[in-house]
């Protein structure tokens, strides 16, 4: 007769499977950022098409954002397979039909990597099936952050190029650093940043602090408030 397996055993596939998790969803963004650091330590070593590639690859991160937040909200709904699928796939077309999105994607470098999104999320909604309450919490949680992060990024690189463009026209006159210039390559540390983040992120939801909080590592009172506010005039903000 054949013994039912022990709780150690379970105990230990859980945390194997926990730990893969991590490994998956924070892999990416993780390798991602040390590109990007190795872009902005050496620009002159990497060709203009990985720069291009590396831009292009930040520039995806809008619209795969938006897929998260249509994986997100199918998973929370209950039934066949089939019908999350089908929803997730009609939200997409519609909104990306609507927007002109679809089109840019199609004829762009974009496409390739969005395609690659919807797949992986596709497989996930056929394989998976409904998420229990913390697959749901993480997938929440890492959608908001990377939403946040995003914004955050834009904004964080129109910073950058404002305080390199004012230390290139004064520090000459200020001091001895006349050879100071700006080229769009000293941005890609602001991406570098922005994939570690990401990584963080993505690991957060796996530790018991998130167990927690059920909340992004990102999601805090003092960062929503900072992410709905930039850009605003102080009467919009009243």
């Amino acid at each position: 007769m054949t013994e039912p397996p022990s709780s150690a055993t379970t105990s230990t596939s859980i945390r194997a499977a926990t730990w893969f998790a991590l490994l998956s969803n924070a892999a990416l963004p993780a390798v991602t950022a040390v590109r990007y650091a190795q872009f902005a330590r050496a620009p002159t070593h990497f060709g203009d098409e990985a720069g291009f590639s590396l831009a292009v690859l930040f520039l995806a991160q809008f619209p795969v954002c938006l897929l998260g937040a249509a994986f997100a909200g199918v998973s929370y709904i209950e039934g066949p397979t089939w019908r999350r699928v089908l929803i997730y796939v009609a939200v997409i077309a519609f909104i990306g039909v609507l927007s002109g999105f679809a089109r840019l994607a199609w004829e762009t470098d974009l496409g390739p990597i969005i395609a690659w999104a919807m797949a992986m999320q596709i497989v996930l909604l056929i394989f998976v099936g409904p998420q229990p309450a913390i697959a749901r919490a993480r997938i929440d949680a890492v959608t908001s952050d990377a939403v946040t992060l995003t914004i955050l990024a834009v904004f964080g690189g129109l910073i950058a190029i404002v305080g390199a463009l004012v230390i290139q026209r004064f520090a000459g006159s200020l001091t001895d650093w006349e050879d100071i210039t700006f080229e769009w390559t000293d941005l890609a540390g602001v991406g570098a940043v922005y994939f570690a983040l990401r990584a963080w992120s993505a690991a957060y939801v796996y530790t018991p602090a998130f167990e927690v909080r059920r909340k992004g590592y990102f999601q805090r009172p003092w960062i929503d408030w900072l992410t709905r506010n930039l850009g605003r005039s102080p009467q919009e903000k009243e």
